[in-house]
């Protein structure tokens, strides 16, 4: 869960916008977890980035472009100027109320960005930009983060690199238990570690009927401190990790819906914080996969949504989720509805409901299993012979 007990405010553009992020609590430190010293290793600290990332060079031989080195290198990117770059359609205005929407087509398919919103649709599939998009001289810019972290990795994957390149091993977390309930719903009878519980319990058979392993953090109703999750997942050696969660925006029983988490990027912000904590400054562990937690969250996400119907409130980034920051593994966090909200939480309360949460996950890694995420579009430049990489691991 992540709470959200304030009232929340109009935002600027309410047709296609989320409501702003509410201050809630501030994070909790991170327990010791259950094992002798000796045997944990604590997640690795973070570091701090006094500099902006480099940007990749752009090999010959690649199955999809990489960012530019010496060119695009302003705070905010023409969207004509990207386009060009890439020789790619120009941008095109395909829509004027609440807000102007440009359309713009690349590698896998077509992003919408949305003047003033941080909600851009990127293949069908709502995701939050960490800066909005604006109007200069009346062209449409994007922050060059936004450009390189999120529009990229979405329309260009490589064909011939799937997530699951190590192994077959998935790590499942189901959140809260024990003494930590979670959140609950609103008449008090039922609490999220209930229902995460019993939604990793569906998945597991799913997922091993695909011939994975399948790694839980729990099986049954107990404390499981953060830092413990994290070993958990260190000692399997896993390939992927996934935490799942219920929310909650007591005192806003009116919003409800889908939310998939992953690590925010170094020197981006968040699109979730607690407290107004957010340095763009840390770089974490898991920040080595931003690329693949963003792929994987967009894959879960789209699966969901398919199996479930559920409101889409977009792929998003956070920073103060600490069963993530440690992961050395792509590592996403879903938030299966809002138990604050009396119609999905009867919804949830449904075990055909949870039933459709563990199939939608499910979906999502049979992908990653028989292909990657997208093929390599005509639309992507040519630059020479297909790069050759093994297969994964069986």
């Amino acid at each position: 869960m992540l709470p959200c007990p304030g009232a929340a405010t109009a935002p600027p553009l309410t047709t296609n916008e989320l409501d702003p992020p509410l201050t809630v609590a501030p994070a909790q430190p991170l327990a010791s977890p259950p094992v002798a010293p000796s045997q944990l290793t604590q997640p690795p600290p973070a570091t701090v980035v006094t500099n902006r990332d480099p940007l990749p060079q752009r090999p010959t031989g690649e199955l999809f472009p990489l960012w530019p080195t010496n060119t695009l290198l302003e705070t905010q990117v023409p969207l004509r100027d990207w386009a060009d770059y890439y020789a790619l359609p120009a941008p095109r205005r395909i829509g004027e109320f609440p807000q102007p929407t440009y359309e713009v087509r690349a590698g896998g398919g077509r992003a919408l960005l949305r003047i003033g919103s941080p909600r851009a649709t990127i293949r069908g599939v709502d995701v939050l930009l960490t800066h909005v998009p604006q109007l200069l001289g009346g062209q449409p810019v994007l922050h060059r983060l936004d450009l390189q972290k999120s529009l990229h990795p979405l329309l260009w994957v490589d064909d011939a690199a799937p997530l699951l390149t190590t192994n077959r091993i998935i790590v499942i977390d189901a959140g809260h238990g024990g003494k930590d309930v979670g959140t609950g719903t609103g008449d008090g009878r039922h609490f999220e570690k209930t229902y995460t519980l019993d939604w990793a319990l569906r998945l597991r058979p799913l997922l091993e009927r695909q011939g994975l392993q399948v790694v839980m953090t729990r099986t049954n109703d107990v404390e499981v401190p953060l830092a413990h999750r994290v070993f958990i997942a260190e000692e399997a050696g896993a390939a992927l990790f996934i935490s799942l969660h219920f929310n909650s925006a007591q005192p806003v029983p009116s919003r409800k819906g889908l939310e998939t988490y992953a690590l925010t990027p170094p020197g981006m912000p968040s699109t979730f914080v607690r407290d107004g904590e957010d340095n763009p400054r840390l770089a974490f562990p898991n920040n080595a996969h931003d690329r693949e937690n963003l792929q994987l969250a967009w894959r879960i996400h789209r699966a969901v949504l398919n199996t479930t119907h559920a409101t889409d409130r977009g792929v998003q980034r956070a920073r103060f989720l600490g069963v993530l920051r440690g992961q050395g593994r792509p590592a996403v966090l879903v938030e299966g509805g809002y138990l604050s909200n009396p119609e999905e939480s009867r919804r949830i309360a449904d075990p055909q409901y949870r039933q459709r949460l563990a199939e939608g996950v499910a979906d999502a890694v049979r992908e990653l299993v028989r292909a990657p995420l997208v093929r390599a579009s005509a639309a992507t430049p040519p630059e020479g012979p297909a790069k050759k990489t093994s297969p994964p691991a069986q």
